[in-house]
């Protein structure tokens, strides 16, 4: 299954094409091929690779736009056209789109409008099953102040560093809403404009909500006063993560500490991996047994549950393998102790894997990312080493 959208521009005037262009390269998870005039009309045979979408301009050097049109969309049937074009008269662009085009973009074209456009085709395809869908990591604590939020954070913004990959960062934690905390972030929007105007959901509400960031990552705040949450209900979290990851390649879900409830059993049923996250004291150990209980009582699979332990101290009180006696499987992953980093960061607003790239903290990040994506050299390896750099 593909996991990029492939656009073609076939743009006679230079400077069209140009903007254009312009408007489309940086967009994540997509490959923009540029195509002589009358290219698509050639037939399928002419090209090397097949695209979801063909941009054609309104032009008169190009010949008659309809013919244009329905012969392309005899090549391509599949194919999805947009056209470019400086005309607003309403009849011209009803006779374009009987004639096969699925958008009909008036110059200037806004790069909202395009972004949108190109995201509807994006959703549509991988609704169909022709392009990949994204997946849902959610976290969650067994205690407060553990690092949940911390973790998913950061996690995000370590997805995000691949300047192609797309990854939205959705804050379930609707009591407190820390994540947009640690990314300075003052929300305009937040999910209850969604779910005020679920019956509207679609690309351009979607990312007309979400918040952008420096790291790269696409962020949709909790709401801003707590009591409103209980206006969101699970079929709410279900439209907005059924469209999220059609999106977006990384979904990361921060759904807070010890608290599950009818939103949170969603979220983890739409998860392809629930962390739940822990350290070494016996009060956590004891609530994480408790909570990964919990989980399953609400059909959510043990394969699909994972235990993390945040600041990891090699030689403490307890040792891991008296802790992992307490669970049913295996410790998925051990981030080690960088807790001055840590408060620096937060304090400062900036994800520590932006903040200092070279602490320990971020350094076991990008590991634990390449551990999630099935990419690691050593599948064995948990983060931390011990003596003489074995796997622990």
């Amino acid at each position: 299954m593909a996991k990029e959208l492939i656009v073609a521009i076939q743009i006679a005037k230079p400077d069209r094409a140009k903007a254009l262009t312009g408007l489309t390269k940086h967009l994540k998870g997509v490959n923009l091929l540029q195509w002589p005039s009358n290219h698509a009309e050639k037939g399928a045979m002419s090209v090397k690779t097949i695209p979801d979408i063909i941009m054609i301009d309104d032009s008169p050097e190009t010949g008659d736009l309809f013919t244009r049109l329905k012969t392309i969309k005899s090549h391509f049937p599949q194919v999805t056209l947009f056209v470019v074009s400086d005309s607003k008269d309403h009849q011209h662009i009803i006779a374009a789109m009987k004639a096969g085009a699925s958008e009909f973009l008036v110059e200037p074209v806004l790069e909202e409008i395009l972004h949108n456009a190109i995201d509807e085709v994006r959703a549509k395809l991988a609704n169909a099953g022709r392009l990949a869908q994204g997946r849902i990591y959610s976290f969650i604590s067994a205690k407060g102040g553990v690092g949940s939020t911390v973790l998913a954070v950061n996690t995000a913004a370590a997805l995000s560093i691949d300047k192609k990959t797309a990854v939205a960062l959705v804050d379930m934690s609707f009591q407190s809403g820390d994540a947009s905390v640690l990314l300075d972030i003052v929300p305009q929007n937040t999910i209850m404009d969604i779910c005020a105007n679920m019956h509207r959901l679609d690309v351009s509400l979607l990312r007309g909500v979400m918040s952008g960031h420096s790291t790269g990552i696409n962020f949709l705040s909790a709401p801003l006063n707590p009591e409103d949450s209980e206006d969101i209900n699970s079929e709410h979290i279900a439209s907005i993560l059924n469209l999220t990851r059609k999106l977006y390649d990384h979904v990361v879900l921060d759904c807070g500490a010890m608290h599950i409830n009818d939103c949170s059993v969603e979220a983890f049923k739409h998860s392809d991996k629930v962390f739940v996250v822990t350290d070494m004291s016996v009060p956590s150990i004891r609530n994480t047994v408790r909570l990964c209980k919990l989980i399953r009582k609400f059909g959510i699979s043990l394969e699909k549950i994972e235990i993390i332990i945040n600041r990891f101290i090699k030689g403490g009180a307890l040792s891991l393998a008296e802790v992992e006696k307490n669970f049913d499987k295996p410790v998925y992953w051990l981030i080690p102790n960088d807790f001055s980093d840590i408060v620096s960061s937060i304090n400062r607003g900036v994800p520590l894997i932006k903040l200092s790239p070279g602490s320990p903290f971020s350094k076991n990040v990008v590991e634990f990312i390449k551990k999630i994506q099935g990419i690691l050299d050593d599948p064995d390896f948990r983060g931390v080493r011990g003596t003489f750099g074995k796997v622990i």
